[in-house]
């Protein structure tokens, strides 16, 4: 697998993780300190040119909360490269956490006991 830590990308990725929004912040509490199946999490990864705002290598297994409108391609392509990999992620825009948080952590959950398994 190739995680990728390019210098560019260094200031954006400290920058991002001290400023949580509070969708992160809730997704983070769910899943911080091992708390989720004792599966460490990192904040954000870089996997090729993708980035997981919440990562964990041993399951290989990324949260991405975005609310940018990607195209067909751009899921398809970025969906094509993760499965080449082996890499599972799931991606939640901020409004699907906040207007129903509960179904996201049973997502989120349901994925990790199932890698974890």
């Amino acid at each position: 697998m190739e995680i990728i830590n390019l210098k560019k990308a260094k200031l954006t990725k400290t920058k991002t993780k001290k400023n949580f929004t509070e969708e992160e912040k809730m997704i983070w509490n769910f899943i911080k300190d091992r708390k989720l199946y004792n599966v460490k999490f990192k904040k954000e990864t870089e996997i090729g040119k993708y980035i997981f705002n919440f990562y964990s290598p041993e399951i290989e297994f990324g949260i991405e909360i975005d609310d940018s409108n990607h195209t067909k391609k751009y899921e398809k392509t970025r969906e094509e490269y993760l499965d080449s990999i082996g890499v599972i992620g799931l991606r939640f825009t901020s409004s699907e956490i906040k207007n129903n948080l509960e179904e996201t952590l049973n997502k989120i959950e349901a994925a990790v006991s199932g890698l974890k398994g």
